[in-house]
């Protein structure tokens, strides 16, 4: 765990000196008309140059499969895929690339804008793996590292009990004056219908968050409401979805360290199946667990 850590410091390290190292800078480019997501996340500094979508280098993060090293006399970075033997090196303001000890051409150069370091989107998911997509009609590109598309895969179409655990974890995209919680609590509960993953309840001290998760992999905010609560005024925002019928609960109790889980029937009775102590070496992180005799039913067939 400790030379985990120290690992990921070191990458952060060499991150950091590329950006404040560079002494060529361009003028600042436009930025872009559409919305970039990186593994789920909305970025906030994004460039158009060329034609082209550039995001900052510490962006594209992901310690499991890439690696970084900086040449300080050249002022060049290099980046290893640690998986598929994939190293490129790219050097401030050149409009090549070395990839593998070729040149390639990139689409547009690497650029210094303040602080930060922009390299060319479409380059670095191509070539170190992950995936990138552009929506025009929407206005957006949807950006995952390589170890994000192994996860968007098993979110998509895999094990149900899987797919619900990177579910929880998504970033999750509220919507323009978001309502926040007002009551008070360390539980969070999330409940999802029957079979399914791709939408889910989450209540936490007393506001209900409806989300549901697109083509794209991005968990959006539909709808949100408070629970009764004494003395304080009911909001909603947003389109009530349908009851969800049969479904099933999991509740993470943050201060005792508890996960308890079970079913609610088409009446909205619940029924508790189990609970988890994950001060117990065995439980420890769980909070989505396998329900008996529950299968998924809505795993993509791409």
């Amino acid at each position: 765990m400790v030379r985990k850590c120290y690992s990921l410091l070191i990458s952060a390290f060499l991150l950091s000196v590329l950006v404040v190292a560079p002494t060529t800078i361009f003028a600042a480019a436009p930025a872009t008309s559409f919305n970039v997501y990186m593994n789920g996340k909305q970025l906030e500094d994004v460039l158009m140059l060329q034609g082209r979508t550039l995001v900052p280098l510490t962006a594209f993060d992901d310690p499991a499969r890439l690696s970084y090293t900086y040449d300080a006399n050249s002022k060049t970075v290099n980046i290893t895929n640690k998986v598929n033997k994939v190293s490129i090196q790219l050097s401030g303001g050149a409009q090549e690339a070395i990839m593998n000890g070729k040149k390639v051409k990139l689409d547009a150069q690497v650029t210094f804008k303040g602080d930060r370091t922009f390299v060319p989107l479409r380059f670095l998911s191509e070539n170190l793996g992950g995936s990138v997509s552009y929506d025009k009609e929407g206005k957006k590109v949807v950006v995952r590292t390589p170890s994000e598309q192994e996860r968007f895969k098993t979110l998509m179409s895999g094990d149900l009990t899987e797919a619900r655990k990177i579910a929880i974890k998504l970033p999750v995209i509220y919507g323009k004056d978001a309502l926040q919680p007002q009551g008070e609590g360390f539980s969070i509960q999330y409940t999802f219908p029957k079979g399914e993953t791709l939408r889910y309840y989450q209540q936490y001290k007393g506001l209900v968050n409806y989300v549901e998760i697109n083509a794209d992999g991005l968990a959006e905010i539909k709808w949100q409401g408070d629970e009764p609560q004494s003395g304080i005024e009911h909001r909603e925002k947003g389109n009530k979805p349908a009851d969800l019928g049969e479904a099933v609960y999991f509740i993470d109790n943050v201060m005792s360290d508890y996960t308890y889980y079970g079913t609610i029937d088409k009446l909205g009775k619940s029924t508790e199946l189990g609970q988890l102590d994950r001060s117990e070496e065995n439980n420890k992180g769980k909070v989505i667990v396998p329900i008996d005799e529950e299968k998924r039913i809505d795993a993509s067939k791409d």
